[in-house]
């Protein structure tokens, strides 16, 4: 019984450590709404074959709501843990196909294959989040923020009920 407390505590452990992690990158993990999420892919309006990008991917619920769409659907997660269980959760959907999840930090993963990528980070890390968009997406990708906007980016356009921001690269 003590060893399986112990691997019990060491799981929780390195949990609250990503947990962390994920904040001091670029934010800890707060779900979006379903409603947020249906306004995302809403704002989106996303076709069948783009590419979409989840850069902090979370449980994934995004990614599905995408991939419902027709979408390729790709996370990004620092979060080992949400890796695991949003593979696990995809492996029962009838588009397990279409979503993939890497275990990966945000800033070094390559974004240029993106159509659409969908942001839900902290405030203090939007700017640097907009030179790193700019940098690697090509003309006329869509931007899809949940609650914060990028500086000095134009919204496009925009659910205020929801507050959720789509941009144009």
């Amino acid at each position: 019984m003590g060893i399986l407390f112990l691997i019990i505590q060491l799981i929780m452990a390195g949990f609250f450590l990503f947990l962390c992690l994920a904040f001091v990158t670029g934010g800890p993990f707060v779900p979006s709404s379903k409603t947020s999420v249906m306004a995302m892919v809403k704002l989106a309006n996303l076709r069948s074959g783009q590419t979409v990008f989840d850069v902090g991917s979370g449980d994934g619920r995004v990614l599905m709501a995408a991939a419902r769409q027709g979408a390729k659907a790709v996370g990004i997660e620092i979060n080992p843990y949400l890796v695991w269980y949003t593979r696990f959760r995809a492996l029962w959907r009838p588009y397990k196909g279409k979503v993939t999840v890497l275990w990966q930090n945000l800033w070094t993963t390559d974004l240029s294959r993106a159509d659409v990528v969908f942001v839900y980070l902290i405030p203090w890390k939007m700017a640097d989040l907009a030179a790193k968009l700019k940098k690697e997406l090509k003309p006329g990708a869509l931007v899809i923020s949940n609650s914060f906007i990028f500086p000095g980016w134009k919204v496009v356009r925009k659910d205020t009920d929801h507050h959720v921001y789509a941009f144009v690269i």
